[in-house]
């Protein structure tokens, strides 16, 4: 084969500039808005069952992606909206009362001297040093800090929600072109890409469902309890004990367990008789009884991987990076799996994946 001319490497190179040009203006375009555009992605993949459904009897692609959006505006964000408000006035209100109402954790230290003596006295000395009324206030300070930056900016709020809605609604739509221009844009063979972007949905939902929307009705059940039995700040709780039922081993007894104890201690004890049993009965069998028929045949995650990645999406994304932190989890193992195959030995993956 004959030496190519030099003027196609300089345009090839030229073009290459050019485009790494284009896409960085266009990154900064779009990195005000990318966590929603993901959020809004992880959406749709998740309708996108329902989706396909209503689409067989509407046959209206614009129609239904207009039915979801509503259905989703009314039965999920505004609740959403509505208990992260509320979940800000409660913490403000245990902000204030956390270093006043300490006379239950003297009752508490006392009960538990007993046993802390049978300990050896490093471990004793590490006990009494724990401050739980520091401890509470900084949960609620943290709360009231994130909660807070929901609201703190109405108009970028209400901006955030516009383009969150408006992109689901065209990702609904256009759904199965997008797809195909993935297919077409990208390097690998179509087979390659086809189990590449199955294996990330597929772990989008197990994660989803198998592991997040489980922790999510736990921590729901969870403060409805402690709302019915007078737990201060019910809401806040109920969302740490969603958080903790990621925990592999403890779950939910991190935060229920001080909850009973505190209405003990202050002298409500068929309150904590109550949340102890509600507890036994509605919290802690959720996983084995709601879990696997949620789960099915998606892929299911280790619930450590998926608290890590809840944990870093917080800390990294503020409060959608409890979204998007397992969603780059997702992407990664699928990336992993294609690792695995052989894809990059092979230059193909293979039919096991």
């Amino acid at each position: 084969m004959p030496p190519q001319p030099n003027h196609m490497t300089i345009e090839k190179w030229f073009f290459l500039l050019v485009t790494a040009l284009v896409l960085y203006l266009f990154w900064q375009i779009l990195e005000p808005f990318i966590l929603v555009i993901v959020i809004a992605t992880v959406v749709t993949v998740i309708l996108s069952p329902i989706d396909k459904h209503l689409k067989k009897f509407l046959k209206r692609p614009r129609l239904c992606a207009a039915i979801l959006s509503i259905t989703t505006f009314f039965l999920i964000f505004i609740p959403i909206l509505t208990v992260l408000f509320l979940m800000g006035t409660q913490a403000s209100d245990l902000i204030r009362t956390a270093a006043s109402d300490t006379a239950w954790l003297d009752e508490l230290k006392s009960a538990a001297t007993p046993i802390i003596q049978t300990l050896p006295n490093p471990v004793q000395n590490e006990i009494v040093a724990v401050d739980l009324a520091a401890i509470g206030k900084s949960v609620a300070t943290w709360a009231f800090q994130n909660v807070g930056n929901v609201f703190s900016s109405s108009t970028q709020l209400i901006l955030n929600t516009f383009i969150f809605f408006l992109c689901l609604y065209y990702l609904l739509v256009n759904r199965e072109h997008l797809y195909n221009e993935a297919l077409a844009l990208s390097p690998l063979e179509n087979e390659t890409d086809k189990m590449l972007l199955k294996r990330i949905v597929n772990t989008i939902r197990g994660v989803v469902f198998g592991v997040l929307l489980v922790a999510l009705i736990q921590g729901v059940i969870a403060g409805i309890g402690m709302t019915i039995f007078g737990v201060p700040g019910s809401l806040i709780w109920g969302a740490l004990t969603a958080v903790a039922g990621l925990v592999p081993l403890l779950g939910t007894a991190v935060v229920l367990i001080p909850a009973i104890l505190y209405l003990f201690f202050t002298g409500s004890t068929i309150a904590a008789l109550g949340l102890f049993i509600w507890s036994l009965i509605f919290v802690s069998t959720i996983d084995n009884l709601i879990g696997p028929s949620l789960i099915g045949g998606r892929a299911h995650l280790h619930s450590f991987l998926v608290l890590i990645s809840v944990l870093g999406g917080l800390t990294a994304f503020g409060s959608v990076g409890a979204i998007a932190g397992p969603t780059i989890l997702a992407a990664l193992l699928g990336l992993l799996e294609l690792y695995k195959s052989g894809i990059l030995s092979a230059g193909k993956i293979h039919t096991h994946l």
